[in-house]
This record gives C-alpha cells, structure tokens and sequence, in this order.
C-alpha cells in the first residue's frame, strides 16, 4: 500500500513534469475508478485544464487545475501513476489524460483506488480529506501535540495509522518507525513513559524524510517508472536477523495485518 513516503514521491516526479501542460484528451477504460462524475462529464470537464501545481495530503495525490477543479487520486491499498511521453497506454491503464503536446499520465491497476474530480473551493467539504490529521512531516507536528495524539486507548501502531489523528502513515512505516524507537507496535499507549514518547516522534520524523529521501519501500515505483530505495529494517523480514541486534524478527498479526518487530531491541 503506498504510504506517505510514497505518495510523496510519486508527487515530486510528477510535479515538474505536468505543472504548465495542458489536457487535451481524456479516455476512461475503467468507469468504476472515478467515483465523483460520469466518464463523459469527467472527460468533459478535464478537457482545456491546466495544470497549475500537484500536491498531496495524506496518501492522496492532488492536482490543482486552472478552471477552479482538483483532481484527487487516492491511492488507497494499490494504483499507480505513471508520466509517459506519449500518449500510449498500457493494458493496465484505467485512466489515461493525455497532454496538448503528447504527453501524458496514466493511472493504472485502480481497482482498490479512486479518481474524483472536486471544485478546489470546496476540497475542505470531501469528507475523506476533511477527516484527516495533521501531517507528521509538518511544523505543525511539535512534541507537545505528537504526545496530545497518544493520549487514550490503544497502541502505538493503531495511533500511528490512525488517518485522523496522523495522516499519511500506514501499516510498514509505522513497523519501521517502531522498530527506529526500540518500542514494540503493540505496546500500549498508557505505558509509554515521556521519553519514550519523545523517541518515537523522532522516529516519525527521521524515518519518513528518509523514506522520502529514498523514493519510498523497493516495491514502490515513481512517475518516471523508478524503484524505492529504503532499506527496510523489519516489515517483511520475519525470521530474519535484526539489522540492529543478535535478535531474530517476529512476524506476528496486529488487528488483522501483518506485523513485524524485534523481540530484542524492542520493549
């Protein structure tokens, strides 16, 4: 599933290559992916829009259009966003909005993703981008309001990919953040002691500008078709030897999904 680190890369190898194009053509393979218009309406109203700037909130892509639209691509469990130089498509393809000079974008494999087409004076009215909470790479993010975040019920790993309380971090980077702060994904909240708490939000931060730095986990491309390169402490690594330790990583199940920790170096 792209996560923040991912969904950040794919914006920043988009960005420079869209910003300033224009859309001359849109062809819709596959209805189902765009939830907000029918395919004619969505082709019509992306026909003659600029695009002005692509940005992202959370795991969702947005492209801001000259006419007063935004294109949000949510990419969910799986999609893919992919810049090519002509406006070919590939088999995969749900989506393809081709460019006045031939270039173009295609979105594809969106059976678990979502295009909608939104006014951008009324992005703040979507009820999936309105729900979600404060970026983790952002000023906003201080320590004081990291801890007023872990407050209450639960464990770590549920508040770290809870979208409303931090948005954009899912399931492998909250086992990698974990792992960076020695404190185990199903600790409690109620047990982590202040410097504890005050190790984990370094985690976050170190951990995603690296992630990003990196392009995001190896199974994840870019616009360009590039690989991540983030070497992965524990997530997939069960049964492996930890990076950090003599320790051997557990692979275990947290509410249903796969998780990943060193008995070892975490408590």
């Amino acid at each position: 599933m792209p996560e923040l680190p991912e969904v950040e890369s794919a914006r920043r190898s988009l960005a420079p290559l869209v910003r300033g194009r224009t859309v001359a053509r849109v062809e819709v393979r596959s209805p189902a992916s765009v939830r907000t218009h029918t395919p004619a309406a969505f082709a019509r109203l992306l026909r003659g829009q600029t695009v002005t700037a692509v940005s992202r909130r959370g795991k969702v892509l947005l492209f801001t259009l000259s006419g007063g639209w935004t294109l949000a691509f949510h990419f969910k469990l799986w999609g893919m966003v992919r810049f090519v130089p002509s406006g070919d498509a590939d088999p995969q393809t749900a989506v393809l909005l081709t460019f006045t000079d031939g270039t173009g974008v295609q979105f594809r494999e969106l059976q678990l993703s979502e295009l909608g087409l939104y006014r951008t004076d009324a992005l703040d009215r979507v009820e999936y981008l309105a729900a979600l909470g404060v970026e983790p790479l952002s000023p906003a993010l201080t320590l004081d309001r990291f801890r007023a975040l872990l407050a209450g019920r639960g464990t770590v790993h549920g508040a770290l990919t809870d979208q409303e309380r931090l948005a954009g971090i899912g399931n492998l980077w909250a086992h990698e953040i974990c792992h960076a702060a020695r404190i185990r994904p199903d600790r409690r909240l109620a047990t982590l002691t202040p410097q504890e708490v005050a190790a984990l939000y370094r985690a976050v931060r170190t951990v995603l500008r690296r992630a990003v730095a990196a392009g995001g986990e190896p199974e994840f491309a870019d616009a360009r078709g590039r690989r991540g390169r983030a070497r992965l402490a524990v997530y997939g690594r069960g049964g492996q030897r930890c990076p950090r330790s003599d320790g051997t990583i557990v692979a275990a199940r947290i509410g249903g999904r796969p998780s990943f920790y060193c008995p070892g170096c975490q408590r």
